[in-house]
Formats: C-alpha cells, structure tokens, sequence
C-alpha cells in the first residue's frame, strides 16, 4: 500500500489508486498522514474536519469516520487509538511526502537525484482540501520543492546544459515572480546561451517586478550578473561555495556490499543508488568513490 499525497489524495494499491469518497474522510486521512505513526488528539481531529463548526456530538461522528476509514484501508489495525488519539501506521517508503523529502535532502550531495524526487510531484500537496493544518504543510512542502529545482538548475547550468532548461526556468520564474534565484538562474542560462540582450531584458524584469511587488531592489547576485552582462564578462554565482578537493571520510563499521559495489564497477562512471531512508545509500557511494 502507498499513500500519495503530492497532489490530490489517493492510496495506491496493486489493483489501482482509490480515495475515500467524501471530503471529511479525505482530510481525515490527509490529517493522519501529515503526523503518520504519531497520535494525533480528538481536538485537533475534530477542528480540521469540522472546525467551529464542531458541536458536542463531534468525538461520536469522529468514531464514525475513523471506522470508515478502516475499512477502506483494509487493515484495520493500521489505525488505532493509541495514547489518547488516534495513530496511522505508515511504513517506511509508503508516503510519497517522506519519499520525496528524502530524495531532497539527498540532492543536496547528488543533485542527479532531484529529477526523482521531483517526479513524485503531481500538482498541489492535499489538493482541494482547504484545512489551515493541511494548507501549512502543502506550503512547507512546496518550499522544498521550489529549492530543489533551484538546486537541480544550478547542477545543470554546472554541467552546461543551459540550452535546455531556458524554457524550464523562464516558465518557472513567471509562476513565481518573487523568487529571485530563479529570475538569476534564468538570466545565467540565457547569456551562457549567448542571448545578451534576452538576459538583460530578464534583469530589468526581475528588478520591476522586485520594486513593484516588494519595494526592494534586486540582492548582490542579479546586480552581479547585470553588470556582468554589461561589461561582457562571464560572472560566478555570488557566494558560491568551492568544488571539495577530497571526498568525505568513509561512514563505520561498512561491511559486506561486495556485490553492490562490483555493480557499480560495471554501470560507471555515472550510476543512481535508489532505496529507503536509513538504507546505507550514502555509505556505498562513499566506498565504491573512495575505492575508485
């Protein structure tokens, strides 16, 4: 069973996705899954599907729904009420939210995993279910989101690839206009692909929209490229930090992975290791990096 989130809720199983029928269930669900394996209190249950609407009948109709929901998930002890709420067991790896969380934080080192974690996304996080807790986390997650696509541009622009993220970013940069890294990402990509004049036009464009929306002038990174652009001159990326010149130390007590490691032998020099968080994903890497 999985538990997608990034989008409208569904729950996947072998036979094909479903979703609980009505709205109250689906924030019900949503609710449980935002604060999975955790209790979460009748209260707060109660004021996400009800709340001031919430009358002294309100724990009863919760019971309700929480049978409901049992039954559509099938496993009935996958919900309980557990030290004075009711507790979702989730696995690890069901929930694309963790899914996706994981592979951003591992993007941060390998940025070749941002395009994974960014095909979990279908669109926005709890679609159509308009709770303040849900909306919050629909946010939070939607930052992350919007960083690992800057971090993914970054890597690409690294790697030479501005010809083919031009149309990404400029998409990018208009849906969110106050974003300034990625109106400086646009400009980057545009003047490495020898369009002078497009990247000076998406400066001044970023500085309207900056003056307009937020009363602010653009930051040392766009005033940068400005000028850069002016005096015809190729400019780095302000603050950015120096490639390492050695590999990290090698994680502890790493044992075994002898076949893994002669697969990595066989599929260089560029390979993606997949798995659950806690896996070991990072520690092979550094084995099989250290030892090439």
């Amino acid at each position: 069973m999985e538990f997608e989130v990034l989008g409208p809720l569904r729950i996947r199983r072998p036979g094909g996705p479903s979703a609980p029928a009505g709205r109250l269930q689906r924030i019900l669900l949503a609710v449980l899954l935002t604060r999975a394996n955790r209790p979460v209190t009748v209260d707060l249950l109660g004021d996400a599907l009800w709340g001031e609407h919430a009358d002294r009948r309100a724990a009863q109709k919760l019971q309700l729904h929480v049978h409901r929901l049992r039954g559509l998930l099938g496993e009935p002890d996958r919900l309980r009420f557990d030290g004075g709420g009711y507790l979702l067991r989730v696995l690890p790896g069901e929930l694309d939210a963790e899914r996706f969380e994981s592979l951003a934080e591992e993007a941060e080192e390998a940025p070749i995993l941002a395009r994974k974690a960014l095909d979990l996304w279908r669109g926005t996080p709890f679609d159509g279910l308009d709770v303040p807790l849900l909306t919050d986390e629909a946010r939070r997650l939607s930052e992350i989101r919007l960083h690992l696509l800057e971090t993914l541009f970054d890597a690409e622009l690294t790697a030479g690839r501005h010809l083919a993220i031009v149309g990404e970013l400029r998409v990018l940069a208009g849906t969110h206009p106050l974003r300034e890294r990625l109106h400086a990402l646009l400009v980057r990509a545009l003047y490495r692909s020898g369009r002078q004049a497009d990247a000076l036009a998406a400066c001044r464009e970023a500085r309207r929209v900056l003056r307009t929306e937020l009363g602010l002038e653009p930051g040392a990174e766009l005033r940068e490229l400005e000028q850069a652009i002016l005096e015809g001159r190729e400019a780095e990326p302000v603050g950015a930090a120096p490639v390492p010149a050695q590999l990290p130390a090698q994680a502890r007590g790493f044992t075994a992975r002898e076949e893994e490691l002669a697969e990595l032998d066989e599929l260089a020099p560029v390979s993606v290791i997949t798995g659950t968080a806690g896996a070991g994903k990072t520690a092979l890497a550094l084995r099989w990096a250290h030892r090439s």
